[in-house]
């Protein structure tokens, strides 16, 4: 119980409108990190998440997966198969962008990058834990944005046994990665081309999705 209350805090605190606002970007991003919280409310083939209250999870296939709010649409994907064989790679972070920054935490690595668009909107692209989040948003919306990224991300927890046996049976080892978490996009354009295939489903109240337990 009292690790729901320490995580239903800090989303309280830093999904605020005012609150949000007055942190730094940095500091949002420690307190994702650092929240160390077990919860989980999405399940699915070996990996688990928290999907925090406001956002809705549109769609799931292949490790992807289309979350929207009620302004924003986040597309997530969680690579199994790099999390199962412990790739690393390191981020350079670049100075030219919005914002660019390493993540860092014990043996959890990332990465926050803040590509700056025409007539006020920001791509962000973040990666940790081995799964990466896109969103494109207006300037105002970036920190609170955020905060439901890392919050997302953080929570992310893979079952070993599960993906070993996809491993051995070669469902997973046999197919090429769709996404390369480690790589930032180029564009923004593969991001808009996904959540198109699922805009149809935004305006809908109730969307099924067998996966998602509430």
């Amino acid at each position: 119980m009292k690790k729901v209350l320490l995580f239903t805090l800090f989303l309280l605190c830093f999904t605020g409108c005012t609150s949000v606002r007055e942190e730094t970007i940095e500091n949002i991003v420690i307190q994702g990190m650092t929240s160390n919280v077990d919860i989980t409310n999405v399940y699915r083939t070996g990996y688990k998440y928290y999907l925090p209250k406001g956002l809705k999870n549109i769609n799931s296939h292949d490790y992807n997966e289309v979350i929207y709010s009620e302004r924003y649409a986040y597309y997530l994907y969680v690579d199994v198969v790099s999390y199962f064989n412990k790739i690393r790679e390191e981020y350079q972070e670049d100075s030219s962008y919005y914002y660019s920054k390493a993540l860092y935490k014990g043996n959890q690595f990332g990465y926050l990058q803040i590509k700056s668009l025409e007539e006020d909107k920001y791509f962000i692209e973040i990666m940790y834990n081995y799964a990466k989040i896109e969103v494109i948003v207006t300037e105002k919306d970036i920190k609170e944005s955020i905060a439901y990224a890392i919050a997302i991300l953080e929570s992310v927890t893979y079952n070993d046994t599960v993906l070993g046996s996809l491993m051995g049976d070669n469902i997973l080892s046999s197919n090429e990665l769709e996404f390369n978490i480690f790589e930032t996009a180029k564009t923004e354009s593969n991001y808009l081309e996904i959540v198109e295939q699922y805009d149809q489903y935004k305006d809908h109240e109730d969307v099924p999705d067998m996966d998602f337990i509430k």
